[in-house]
């Protein structure tokens, strides 16, 4: 048997063979099928061995998404930023504000974002894993995040740190963590509102829902990012671009905390803004 290219998607590997022989064909080829395992691998071929930054540009042209960014004219034209912004999509909102920071600061990009996203082969080397909903860190992550933060890297966050969900009825951005604000302070890094439009599929939000329901550590959601990621096909999206917030601007008066709210709202509020244009 041909073993399988290190850079392609492996389900059956990835489940290891203890895992594989306990699991039902059936259910081995719904995961497969779940996370697009054969469109992802034709990308990859048809991507002649791009990774980074410049898979972005290609992963949205072979998905055919298409995006209008208002308040480019914010973006800086130098300097060293924490980019911060809703998590709508998981997916697609990644690939699209990963793009625009491409176009106008080059290749040096890091995102900050949980192991399932940093898995992903092409874009592996960008994202750093981490776990901003309150676990276990690895022992080396305080490093990790100094040396970002003292690099050359544009930062990108999503604080939420997980994908907005159906709260009540109403699809909603999840609380922020504080991990921007606290490193914009030590790192002297003016940050970047950013707000992106979209949403996900309504099974997406039930099982969501019902992992939340069932007290689940796992929310079995994020093994369907992928699939929302192919469902966001040929869709258009607006990505707004909000005015740097100096670093300076996150004094005593607020905790790191309540700062993050006070951008979370802001960048709540771009959105509802664009809307109306």
């Amino acid at each position: 048997m041909e073993k399988p290219n290190q850079n392609h998607v492996d389900i059956e590997g990835m489940l290891g063979p203890k895992l594989r022989k306990k699991m039902p064909r059936f259910l081995i080829n719904y995961l497969k099928k779940i996370v697009h395992e054969s469109e992802m691998n034709e990308a990859i071929d048809q991507s002649n061995g791009l990774s980074g930054p410049e898979f972005f540009k290609f992963a949205l042209d072979y998905l055919d998404i298409s995006y209008t960014v208002i308040g480019e004219e914010n973006l800086p034209k130098d300097g060293k930023y924490i980019f911060v912004g809703n998590h709508p999509l998981g997916g697609a909102d990644s690939l699209i504000v990963g793009e625009i920071i491409r176009q106008h600061y080059g290749n040096d990009i890091r995102f900050i974002s949980n192991s399932l996203v940093a898995g992903m082969k092409p874009l592996s080397s960008m994202f750093i894993p981490v776990n901003l909903l309150g676990g276990p860190q690895t022992r080396d992550f305080g490093v990790l995040m100094e040396e970002l933060f003292e690099s050359d890297n544009q930062v990108s966050i999503f604080p939420a740190g997980t994908c907005a969900k159906r709260v009540n009825g109403k699809i909603t951005e999840m609380p922020w963590k504080k991990m921007f604000v606290t490193r914009a302070k030590k790192s002297h890094r003016d940050v970047i509102p950013i707000h992106c439009t979209g949403r996900n599929s309504n099974w997406f939000y039930f099982i969501s829902n019902v992992s939340k329901f069932l007290g689940l550590k796992f929310n079995i959601g994020m093994m369907y990012l992928v699939d929302e990621l192919f469902r966001a096909k040929h869709k258009h999206f607006t990505l707004t671009i909000g005015k740097p917030i100096p670093w300076q601007t996150f004094d005593s008066s607020k905790s790191d905390l309540q700062w993050a709210h006070h951008v979370r709202k802001m960048v709540i509020s771009m959105g509802d803004q664009s809307h109306t244009k």
